[in-house]
């Protein structure tokens, strides 16, 4: 008997997949300069929201991501993906 109601249970996620929502992500990428230091030297690197790489993003299939990027910097950046 219990085994019936799995198989039904598999049978109506399978044929409702659209029952799964999908969802806006927001995020904002504030892009600056952060001076950093290795090997007893210090220059500015480009940063994301203070992270070089910048922030990992989240997201499944069918979500729709909006990333708003300020540029802080005084120069043009492309962001790649």
């Amino acid at each position: 008997m219990e085994y019936s109601w799995i198989r039904l249970l598999v049978l109506v996620a399978c044929l409702f997949p659209a029952l799964v929502e999908c969802r806006v992500r927001h995020y904002k990428f504030n892009v600056v300069l952060k001076n950093t230091t290795k090997l007893c030297s210090s220059k500015p690197i480009v940063t994301v929201n203070g992270k070089f790489p910048g922030p990992t993003l989240y997201a499944r299939e069918d979500d729709t991501v909006l990333v708003k990027v300020v540029n802080h910097v005084k120069y043009n950046v492309s962001v790649h993906w």
